[in-house]
């Protein structure tokens, strides 16, 4: 029987205006959907069930067992309960038959011994018994896959029920819609809590969604306001203060059923503000980007910042020298955990993060060379016409050793967006990621800045619905990686709390919907563990791999994604999204598939 002790998924009410809606026709449909498959699947069951508890009409009297005469007639008994006189239980008649049923077959095979008819009679009866227990459980076990199945549409059901509300949200409440993504991810989670609550706790088979609960609030409070003002419009002194009490009351009951909404956008924009106020914010940028002209300055004219050197050969580019200003202020923001700072109290920070950032090594090779230099001697001289002898000067040349040092310079310039990875826990990484989703409520701050990070609306896409009923596995995948639109790209980043980079993204797939726990694993690694499939063999629910999107630098695999069919995937890049792969950039990076799980 179907357990109603659970509640089921609610068949939700349209309005006329949620029909004439052209932006609600597809998940309005994917819920109806989702409710007759469901409404079937009960129908079908109750059915089943109903047919299985009708009684099986027997027919009484003596079963023969025999082949021979020295068989006897085995009766079919009915047993009484000692205790009350009256019959056992299901499951006591159960267990009284298979004790006797062992008994006669143990009686009965003392005389098999002797009699080969009688051998072969038993065994087929054991046979017919045994086929007749089988064909018993036909029925339960079709009625199980069939609950399975249901509890599959009840899922299903809850799934497009919350994505109409979602949705309905944000056509009906533009204004209510948060504008960055991981405000809009707390609204649709909101959202998502309030229909479970609603359902859990529903005294009728319908859910309206909160802004039908509060126009019900308002129409409610506009009559008891109208009722009031009528009954002291006489008294013109407290009408005024009636009057704004009434409307202070109208918004409160209003704004009641889209509190969690509210409380969502509001949290989320408060954590993701930057605890600081906006010039000590440009401050902090001035300060690191100092350091970093400073820096360019000291490697162009190396020999007249560190004289001393023979000769200088300096294998350092200058263009290597650069952050993310949003970066910068974000890391310093989540490093001191969310608490107001302002520039005096972050110097520190600075300098760590620059000495991180940038290594500028220095290595110096001393060698033995020789110059020429002239010397001035005397000699003696005879002149060989009077063979008289004097003393001469004259010049020479001779090898003079010296130290001659080459000094070699090399600067290791690191991403300053990867630093998190190395210098916070993953509670400060969850930081880092919610300031890098709001650009810390500051969007126009370095605007102009080349290297200034910019928020981008996550591109959508619904998967169609046949692809995701042919594979419950990847209707999974496709839900959880939905649940992750908008979370911004974070280097080294695996799991919600601290956000994702490509692999890490793909990896939590499988891993948290239990498809298959692979753990945390790089883009290659991952492409190295799956089983590779060629690209007219792929199948939604399969990775594909990337390379040289990292620049000429890099080389193997860079980047990775989930394909979910129609050439499109979902990954996450900047921030999680989906994507079109006929895309010429992608097609140009394409690398190949890998599978991770039996389709």
């Amino acid at each position: 029987m179907i357990n109603e002790k659970k509640p089921s998924a609610p068949r939700l009410i349209f309005t006329d205006e949620d029909r004439q809606m052209e932006e609600l026709q597809k998940p309005m449909a994917q819920a109806e959907k989702a409710a007759n498959k469901r409404d079937r699947m009960k129908a079908r069951i109750r059915q089943e069930y109903e047919l299985k508890r009708k009684p099986a009409t027997t027919q009484s009297g003596t079963a023969s067992v025999g082949g021979g005469d020295d068989v006897p007639n085995v009766p079919r008994l009915l047993f009484v309960d000692d205790a009350g006189g009256k019959p056992p239980g299901k499951i006591g008649q159960n267990v009284i038959v298979k004790a006797v049923s062992s008994e006669v077959h143990r009686q009965i095979a003392q005389e098999e011994e002797e009699n080969t008819g009688l051998r072969v009679l038993h065994a087929t009866e054991k046979t017919g018994e045994s086929t007749l227990h089988a064909a018993r459980q036909i029925p339960q076990s079709a009625l199980q896959h069939d609950r399975k199945k249901l509890m599959y549409a009840e899922k299903k059901l809850d799934r497009a029920n919350i994505h109409f509300l979602q949705r309905e949200q944000e056509v009906k409440h533009p204004e209510h819609t948060g504008s960055n993504p991981l405000s809009r991810a707390y609204q649709r989670r909101a959202i998502r809590r309030e229909y479970m609550a609603a359902k859990a706790g529903r005294s009728t088979g319908s859910v309206y969604g909160a802004g039908r609960n509060a126009q019900k609030a308002v129409k409610k409070t506009a009559e008891a306001s109208e009722s009031v003002i009528s009954f002291v419009a006489k008294k013109k002194h407290i009408l005024v203060i009636l009057a704004l009490g009434a409307m202070m009351m109208f918004l409160l009951n209003a704004m009641s059923s889209c509190t969690p909404l509210l409380e969502a956008g509001m949290q989320a924009f408060v954590m993701g503000t930057y605890p600081a106020e906006e010039r000590d914010v440009k401050a902090v940028e001035r300060a690191y980007k100092s350091k970093e002209d400073t820096l360019k300055r000291e490697l162009e004219r190396y020999e007249h910042f560190h004289p001393g050197y023979d000769e200088y050969i300096i294998e350092a580019d200058t263009s290597d020298i650069w952050h993310d200003p949003y970066a910068l202020i974000s890391i310093i923001s989540a490093y001191r955990g969310g608490e107001e700072w302002k520039i005096d109290d972050v110097y520190g920070t600075i300098e760590m993060l620059f000495e991180w950032q940038y290594k500028v090594m220095e290595t110096v090779f001393t060698e033995t060379r020789y110059r020429t230099e002239e010397r001035e001697g005397t000699r003696v001289v005879t002149d060989p016409e009077t063979s008289r002898s004097h003393w001469e000067r004259y010049t020479y040349e001779v090898a003079v050793p010296y130290s001659y040092s080459i000094c070699t310079v090399t600067l290791e310039a690191e991403n300053l967006s990867h630093a998190p990875v190395y210098i916070m826990s993953r509670e400060k990484m969850g930081l880092y990621a919610l300031y890098m989703s709001t650009l810390g409520n500051m969007p126009d701050m370095f605007a102009g800045n080349p290297h200034a990070s910019e928020l981008k609306e996550p591109l959508r896409y619904d998967v169609p619905q046949e692809l995701l009923d042919a594979d419950p596995q990847f209707a999974m995948l496709v839900e959880a990686a939905n649940d992750c639109l908008g979370y911004p790209y974070v280097w080294g980043g695996y799991e919600p709390l601290t956000s994702f980079d490509c692999s890490g993204f793909i990896s939590w797939l499988f891993t948290s919907t239990g498809i298959n726990n692979i753990g945390h694993m790089g883009a290659t690694t991952l492409y190295g563990y799956s089983d590779p499939v060629q690209p007219e063999d792929a199948k939604p629910g399969d990775v594909i791999f990337f390379e040289g999107t990292m620049g000429e630098g890099v080389g193997g695999i860079t980047h990775c994604g989930l394909y979910v069919g129609n050439n499109m995937m979902i990954h996450c890049g900047n921030p999680c999204s989906y994507a079109d792969l006929t895309d010429s950039y992608w097609q140009q990076h394409f690398y190949g598939y890998g599978r991770l799980y039996d389709h």
